[in-house]
């Protein structure tokens, strides 16, 4: 079981690392979506059910957060959010196992704000200080790949801001100067 968990949290690293290099919004919430779903099964098959459960709803939300620019999704946007953060907690408290929960809760919850955001720079931003919660509830439940995924995606996230800042990218408004 522990190996298929961690050739499984593999993959889920492998995702999240290359999200965040890709340009446009939907695509990174698209690949952090396939993300999710590898990472749920690698929580599940460790009995890390919090993180499962969480990475379950981060997946449903960047479903959700997908379809932001759809008529239904942007008319009821800001209930939606709500909805779907109150669900986040509510399922994180009704599964809560130790304080490290409480970590995997608040990285996910960050993820889901970070999903919701148009200027990519501010998604990359947000989702920076959603690694170090997932970094310490991954070594305390021995998702060891995961752990070093953490690491590397705190890497990735900061190489992504860095390349498209020198590519010409507009700090305030995080579009294109030039295309």
């Amino acid at each position: 079981m522990k190996i298929a968990a961690h050739i499984s949290g593999l993959i889920a690293v492998a995702l999240y690392l290359l999200c965040f290099q890709l340009k446009k919004g939907k695509s990174i919430v698209a690949c952090r979506f396939m993300s999710s779903v590898f990472y749920v099964l690698q929580y599940f098959l460790l009995g890390a059910f919090v993180g499962a459960a969480m990475d379950a709803s981060a997946a449903l939300t960047a479903a959700i957060s997908y379809k932001k620019d759809t008529p239904f999704v942007a008319k009821y946007k800001i209930p939606i959010i709500i909805v779907t953060n109150v669900g986040i907690l509510t399922v994180g408290l009704l599964l809560y196992d130790s304080p490290f929960s409480l970590l995997a809760i608040a990285g996910v919850l960050l993820e889901s704000a970070s999903n919701w955001m148009k200027n990519e720079k501010m998604l990359r931003i947000v989702s920076l200080f959603a690694v170090p919660c997932w970094l310490v509830y991954n070594f305390v439940y021995e998702a060891y790949g995961s752990a070093i995924g953490s690491i590397l995606a705190l890497v990735s996230v900061i190489t992504a801001l860095v390349r498209y800042s020198r590519n010409g990218r507009d700090a305030c408004r995080g579009d294109f100067k030039s295309a």
